[in-house]
């Protein structure tokens, strides 16, 4: 396989939370440029292979591993599983993820335990699997789906912000790690994308980015044109920032930028504002 901007032609891969949003974006574009081989990963049977489908339509492979990410041996078996149906490893995609949005005295810890599972130590097993295929051939990519929450928490996100400030960290980590073994780790830090990730977490309407992008009034075209972004437009900066390669870092939507930029040079005033956030989401 000839190399493409730092991303092999025909790779192969795995991606998880590939039913909807970023990772059924993510997955078509990858096999619509690359002819990429990609197993699939969610909990919807029926919604994965509608992903699988059309990965298949843009030109690339795709099987299916239904299941919960955060079970540990699922995980793990998800690299093998990609050698064994296309006898190579490229890269992975950590991209499932899960919320628990309203304010800390509405959470148990069973909750924080849960998001935990999902957000960070899914994507640890995983990477933990891949790691030796990555070293022994001295390439590989390794994208972890952080967030915006990860680099700034606000009221009523404690528990995912808390999730994907460890899962930033460790990405950030392996990227510096990494390097000298030809091991690329992206981390990708979206705002509000476009997706069904707002409603599948039980996010208010009056709160969902998604919906409200939909209406026909002000709000909703400052939503759509300037505060979110697609599915689409996320993987094809994730696409981007592969093909760069090298350890990196994104951080997606204009305000998403603007809030982890300020927060960096003025970590008291957004910290100020922030407080002003209602906790009930």
């Amino acid at each position: 396989m000839s190399r493409v901007s730092g991303l092999k032609k025909g790779l192969a891969g795995v991606v998880t939370g590939a039913s909807t949003g970023i990772g059924r974006a993510l997955a078509v574009l990858l096999a619509k440029q690359l002819k990429a081989r990609l197993v699939l990963n969610a909990r919807t049977l029926q919604t994965l292979e509608e992903t699988a489908d059309a990965v298949r339509r843009a030109g690339g492979e795709a099987v299916v591993a239904v299941g919960d990410i955060s079970q540990r041996q699922l995980a793990q078996s998800l690299p093998d599983k990609c050698l064994q149906a296309f006898g190579s490893l490229d890269m992975i995609v950590n991209n499932a993820g899960l919320a628990k949005p309203g304010p800390i005295e509405s959470l148990t810890p069973d909750d924080w335990q849960r998001v935990f599972q999902v957000n960070f130590f899914a994507p640890l097993y995983l990477t933990y699997a891949a790691l030796p295929h990555f070293r022994a051939q001295r390439y590989g990519k390794i994208v972890n789906v952080a967030s915006v929450a990860g680099k700034v928490a606000f009221p009523g996100s404690v528990c995912y912000a808390a999730s994907k400030f460890a899962l930033t960290g460790m990405s950030e980590g392996l990227a510096a790690e990494l390097a000298r073994y030809g091991i690329d780790v992206i981390t990708v830090c979206p705002g509000w994308v476009r997706s069904e990730f707002f409603s599948k977490n039980e996010v208010r309407d009056e709160k969902n980015p998604t919906l409200i992008a939909q209406k026909n009034s002000p709000a909703g075209w400052l939503m759509k044109y300037c505060l979110s972004i697609s599915s689409e437009e996320c993987a094809n900066e994730i696409v981007r920032a592969c093909r760069r390669g090298g350890g990196r870092e994104i951080v997606l939507t204009g305000p998403g930028v603007l809030v982890e930029r300020l927060a960096g040079v003025f970590p008291s005033v957004v910290q100020t504002l922030i407080t002003k956030v209602p906790a009930d989401r």
